[in-house]
């Protein structure tokens, strides 16, 4: 699959890779430097840095970019990106969606990336005409399967791993992914 870097996470679609230890997944479908990081996703995660459990998950991505494997991309104040995020995060906007989603929105736009967001909900409304493109876990997971990575099996305990860890995901398994998308792509190369 062919996608626009640089690729900028949403905490959901970081988080499904990041609760199983699976960050792999991204590195091999993504170049590293092209793994944008919204400073406000690093932000959300913070909070479990305290958590013995499971303070791997903020642990994991902070260290991926404290070496500089990932970039962390902050929104500066008075830019056009920090005036389209207060839009988009406004309490009086009916359609205001979360501080995540709205950074990733407007840095991938900013940045000519694709978003990565599983939050169907919220950047619906914002990505028309695709602009940003955007890519949810299973795009990700359904690219490692296609690169030959993993089997169908395999990629249904990932999938279930996920689940299992919370990641909201749609109800059904990765081999349901996998006939949507292979339906997909060849409905659009009949086009």
């Amino acid at each position: 699959m062919q996608f626009k870097l640089p690729v900028v996470f949403d905490n959901d679609c970081i988080s499904s890779f990041l609760w199983i230890k699976r960050l792999d997944i991204i590195e091999f479908i993504f170049p590293k430097s092209e793994i944008i990081i919204p400073e406000v996703v690093l932000d959300e995660l913070k909070m479990l840095e305290s958590s013995a459990r499971f303070n791997y998950v903020y642990n994991d991505l902070k260290h991926k970019i404290d070496s500089g494997e990932y970039i962390l991309q902050p929104i500066s104040a008075l830019s056009t990106e920090a005036i389209d995020y207060a839009e988009l995060t406004r309490m009086d906007n009916p359609q205001a969606i979360g501080k995540g989603e709205a950074a990733a929105i407007v840095l991938a736009k900013s940045l000519g990336g694709t978003l990565a967001s599983n939050n169907l909900a919220d950047i619906l409304p914002y990505v028309k005409g695709g602009q940003p493109p955007y890519i949810m876990t299973d795009t990700i997971l359904y690219s490692y399967y296609k690169e030959g990575k993993i089997t169908i099996t395999e990629g249904n305990a990932i999938w279930n791993d996920m689940k299992r860890r919370k990641r909201r995901l749609p109800p059904y398994n990765f081999d349901e992914v996998v006939k949507r998308m292979d339906c997909n792509s060849q409905n659009h190369n009949v086009i």
